[in-house]
């Protein structure tokens, strides 16, 4: 097949704008998802395919409609464009595993000028449907090495904590196999396309979960399709995806496409609201760099999953798949030694080199001596500290139990005159002392119940307020989170419009001076052709003087003449 050059791409005619634009997307590149996510995990708005599957048991359907206009230059042609792209998608049998069918429909209608006429043509098929199988080869996320775990000497460093780790740039691989059915005489593909094709996916994709810009996620597809065909296709896609809160999420891509029937260059932009976990509406714009054709297209589509999941996976985050440390666990530097007594040690100690008094090229025996010296007095002195406190500690803990006791021998005295008191009038009131004594147990039984419940409802009553004030304290802050936002945004406007403004004016002022610039271009054309003008007429008006003189000349010459013969 003979490369034609009107579906050549047209990437070094680019405009500095535009390849600003694409330069800035690609290092803007990081969200995604593990196998099976509590919300859900879709590839759109973009096209590219991530690494991970929907997760076992999950079926998911995605679609859109797109709305576009095209126009080639060369063959002056104007084309409306209607397209519906739709996935089905099912995890199956293991988390790795997906199967997935995806197709598009389209229709065109088609303007070309022919002569001081213009035709229209409608034209609509199906211009793709695949169907194929996603395994993830490889998940950096899933089995980590012992020394990823959390280290506790890196949680008292700043610098530590939040270093970049070179291991994150590792991505998750997955390869995708699928197959191509086209009908005949499709307009939109090539002669030979005709009946089954295999296709070929490599995907990766990389998450970053950052605490200062949040969530990103980079995906990278490189595609070998119509593998068996005449008209082999070799495309690359890179998404780049960001999460704004927890519903919102925008997104930029950039495809490439190279083969003997159509090459192009397309960069999309959009974004992605997470309507509920298994929900996602979508909208996003896509437009290239030539005019061979021009493609612009506006689409909106949505997301749906049935969730019949029921096994999960565990896939923790980077840098907590080992699980705690045993010395966290038993309590070293939380109740064994404490960060403030550790810090304090480090701070009395000389081992840190900052005790100026000691020369730098005395012999270490020296530093180490007196470092032993000043350790062993410290001991001392925290030792005779610690017997001090104990001793008063005891003595106060002496004069409690003594007063204590002396309590106790007068509440029995009292308790023991009482008894003989009782023990006289039994004889004479003991019926009615066990009917007082019956009643006022009931009573005391009683009060004391209502004292129970009124005391549970109070605390009850003090925990409700505690959360209200909670919840109100947060509400305010998230009040004042979007107060700044909004402010942020109306200076972002005011700027955005400022510049518009200025825009204008230069542009204003640019056409002022090339209208000067033509006047006085026009005037000066004018006082040229008014200059050739006259000159044109002083040369006729000498020619004639010229031939006048001429004339005369001559009947000169013949009166001479005459006047000879005579």
């Amino acid at each position: 097949m003979i490369k034609s050059a009107i579906f050549e791409p047209k990437v070094l005619d680019m405009s500095p704008k535009s390849i600003l634009l694409l330069v800035s997307l690609l290092l803007l590149s990081f969200i995604g998802s593990a196998q099976y996510t509590e919300k859900i995990n879709s590839n759109r708005p973009g096209t590219s395919q991530g690494a991970f599957s929907v997760g076992n048991n999950v079926l998911q359907f995605e679609g859109g409609f797109g709305f576009g206009k095209q126009k080639h230059k060369i063959l002056n042609t104007r084309t409306n464009t209607f397209n519906f792209d739709y996935t089905a998608r099912y995890g199956l049998l293991i988390e790795q595993l997906e199967i997935r069918f995806n197709g598009k429909y389209r229709s065109d209608g088609v303007r070309i000028a022919v002569g001081g006429t213009e035709e229209k043509i409608r034209q609509s098929n199906f211009e793709l449907n695949t169907i194929g199988a996603k395994y993830l080869i490889y998940d950096p996320y899933k089995k980590p090495k012992e020394k990823d775990s959390i280290d506790y000497e890196d949680l008292k460093s700043w610098r530590r904590t939040h270093r970049f780790k070179w291991k994150s740039l590792i991505p998750a691989v997955s390869a995708y196999v699928g197959a191509n059915f086209v009908t005949k005489n499709n307009p939109f593909t090539a002669s030979g396309d005709e009946g089954f094709s295999p296709k070929v996916v490599l995907a990766t994709q990389n998450n970053w979960n950052t605490r200062l810009s949040g969530d990103w996620a980079l995906v990278t597809n490189l595609i070998f399709d119509k593998i068996t065909t005449d008209d082999l296709v070799i495309g690359w896609i890179i998404t780049s995806t960001h999460t704004i809160r927890d519903k919102w999420a925008v997104f930029g891509e950039y495809q490439g496409q190279k083969s003997d029937f159509y090459s192009d260059d397309i960069l999309r932009l959009g974004g992605a609201y997470l309507f509920n976990k298994d929900l996602q509406i979508d909208t996003n714009v896509a437009f290239n760099f030539k005019d061979t054709p021009s493609i612009f297209t506006f689409s909106v589509g949505a997301s749906y999953r049935f969730d019949w999941h029921t096994k999960d996976e565990i896939i923790e985050k980077p840098g907590l798949e080992g699980g705690v440390k045993e010395k966290e666990e038993e309590g070293e530097g939380e109740d064994g030694l404490e960060l403030d007594e550790f810090e304090q040690e480090e701070n009395d100690s000389l081992k840190l080199g900052k005790t100026p008094f000691i020369n730098e090229f005395e012999d270490d025996s020296f530093r180490d001596a007196i470092e032993q010296d000043l350790d062993e007095r410290r001991t001392e002195e925290r030792l005779e500290r610690e017997r001090i406190e104990a001793e008063k500690i005891a003595k106060k803990e002496d004069k409690k139990f003594q007063k204590e006791e002396r309590r106790r021998l007068k509440r029995e005295e009292k308790e023991a005159k009482k008894a003989e008191k009782a023990r006289l009038k039994e004889e004479k009131e003991k019926q009615k002392m066990i009917d007082d004594i019956d009643a006022e147990l009931d009573k005391i039984e009683q009060d004391e119940g209502i004292d129970n419940q009124l005391d549970d409802l109070d605390a009850e009553l003090k925990k409700l307020e505690e959360e209200e004030a909670q919840f109100k304290s947060e509400e305010e802050k998230l009040k004042e989170a979007e107060q700044k936002q909004a402010e942020e945004d109306q200076n972002i406007d005011d700027e955005y419009e400022k510049l518009q403004q200025e825009q204008a004016k230069a542009e204003k002022e640019e056409a002022k001076r090339r209208k000067k610039a033509e006047a006085k271009r026009k005037k000066e054309e004018r006082k040229r052709k008014k200059e050739e003008a006259k000159r044109k007429k002083q040369e006729a008006k000498k020619k004639k003087q010229e031939a006048n003189n001429e004339k005369t000349k001559e009947e000169i010459d013949e009166e001479l003449k005459i006047l000879d013969d005579q």
